[in-house]
Formats: C-alpha cells, structure tokens, sequence
C-alpha cells in the first residue's frame, strides 16, 4: 500500500471532488484517478460513489478514510519527532481534559516554563474522549484527564484528587448540603457523552444503583463556562469539579453544596502511549507534576 495513494484518497474524501483534490495536490485528475484506482485494488473495495455534485465515500471507504488519517498523522508525528531531535528543540504536546486543560494546566505550564524557560509546550484541550483519541493517535505526547483509564496501549499514573460539588446559584436559600434523593429532583445540567465529568457522574451513580435517568436532566452543554453561565441565569444546577469554580466561589457569583450519602470523587491522571520513546521535557513534565503537589494551582 502506498502511502502516497492514501494521502490522494483522504484528499479526494476531504473536497468530495476529483479535480479540486488534483488542483490541491499538483497532479493531472488522470494520475489521481488512477491512484485511487490501484487503492482501491490493493484494499479490494470500493471507496467512492460518483454523484452529480462530485464524489462520496462508500462505507468501506469511510472505514479506510478514518484509518488513512491516523497514519497520515502519525506520519506526520514522526518527522516532528525526528526534525525535533536533529534541531536540538524539544517540544512536548500535551493533550487535557476540559477541567484540568481550562483551569489548572495554564498554570501549570506558566510556572513549569518558569523552571525550564526553554521549554516549548503546547496544549490541546478537548473532552475526556477526544484526549484519550488523540493519544492513541499519538498526535498529542501527554495526556491529563479525569478517572482512571483502561485502554490497551496506554500508561497511566495518578497524579491529584478532585471532587464534584453541586454548584447553584447565589440566590440558592438553602446552603451546606442536601441529599441524594433531593438531587434527583433537582433540575440539573450535565456535560456532553465523552467527558470526564459526565464519567464520574456517571460512576458514583452506578454505586448506588442508579444511572442518568433517574436525574432531572434538562440541558446538556459541552463547556464548562457554558454551564456555569446557565446557573447563574436561574436555569438549573450542576455537577462540577472545585477547579472550575473557585473564583466564581470566592466572589459569592455561586454557591457549592455538598451531596449527602454520595461521593463525586475521581482522580487526575497522567496519560501517555505505551512504548513512545519520552523526550528529556517530557520526563522533566512528568516529574514536576508527580512532584509537586502545587502543580495545579
């Protein structure tokens, strides 16, 4: 297989057309034509049907198009690593959830370049699922979620513990806590499927026999600011980790309550691809933040 026909067919699938896919790559549409041609043999299936309005994957080739992009990518990690290595410049990806992207790591990365100016970190924040995605994919070097993980091909290492409180409006009568059965009867806005937060939900429920169903769910936002701004504007309460709002708690803009007779606990963990070979930052990441318990301030 030839990974030149694959990058041709991810091009083709990306602009559903053959001749502004050869425009982009610089080839005639006969040479790109029959570099998909020959895919096609090599894989023995049909990647495309022509329509009116250009070209659609088939659903075999919407298969091959999600493999296709990974080893692209990964393709594309290797000559970053590599190029990395003869320039002497270290650089480090690192992937996080939400909660700990949003409102630790900033922080994080902030005192650990104070420690290491040289060093050259990017973030990439996205959902539980997404992270977990990108590291199998190997686009991003380092992952920091919520919960632990069981993948195949990943190691994790526990790092911190966090705890969901009920957050609520300011104007909230009551303060302290309340109890798990009251909870059910709470208008409650919970996070999108894939996320950490929705996982611990969803896991301290398990333990008492219960699920997402037996809540009073009426909104489901993908953004922790999201539902903050929700609560603030009367329209229900939610479940979120202590990170997201300390200043909102500080200023008194929310209140936090405690939910009796249940435990929202979960742990940030240090997530990483089996078998990567670890660059000196990433060794030097990994330790200033299984160190420093300070790490996420």
């Amino acid at each position: 297989m030839n990974l030149s026909h694959i990058r041709a067919f991810c091009t083709v699938a990306q602009v559903k057309s053959m001749s502004e896919a050869a425009r982009i790559l610089h080839i005639s549409q006969s040479s790109l034509s029959y570099q998909i041609q020959l895919l096609e043999n090599d894989l023995e299936a049909e990647l495309f049907t022509r329509t009116n309005k250009g070209v659609e994957l088939t659903e075999l080739g919407e298969i091959v198009y999600e493999y296709g992009q990974t080893l692209l990518q990964l393709v594309e990690n290797m000559k970053r690593d590599l190029a990395n290595w003869k320039s002497g410049h270290e650089r480090l990806i690192v992937g996080a959830s939400s909660t700990i992207g949003s409102y630790a790591l900033p922080c994080t990365i902030y005192t650990f370049k104070e420690k290491y100016p040289e060093a050259n970190i990017r973030l990439l924040v996205a959902n539980r699922e997404e992270t977990i995605r990108r590291l199998l994919e190997r686009t991003v070097d380092l992952g920091l979620i919520e919960g632990p993980v069981e993948v195949p091909g990943l190691v994790t290492r526990g790092v911190a513990e966090d705890e969901l409180l009920l957050i609520v409006p300011s104007s909230w009568p009551s303060s302290g806590s309340i109890g798990l059965e009251e909870l059910r009867r709470l208008p409650l806005i919970i996070r999108e499927e894939g996320s950490g937060t929705r996982q611990t939900i969803e896991k301290a429920l398990g333990e008492h026999g219960l699920s997402l169903r037996d809540l009073n769910i009426v909104l489901e936002l993908n953004s922790n600011d999201a539902i903050k701004s929700a609560i603030r504007a009367g329209h229900g309460v939610a479940l979120l980790s202590r990170l997201t709002v300390r200043a909102e708690l500080s200023t008194g803009a929310l209140k936090a309550l405690k939910v009796e007779g249940i435990s929202f606990r979960t742990t940030f963990t240090i997530v990483y691809p089996q078998g990567k070979p670890a660059s000196d930052l990433h060794k030097k990441f990994c330790r200033f933040i299984l160190s420093n318990r300070r790490a996420f301030c």
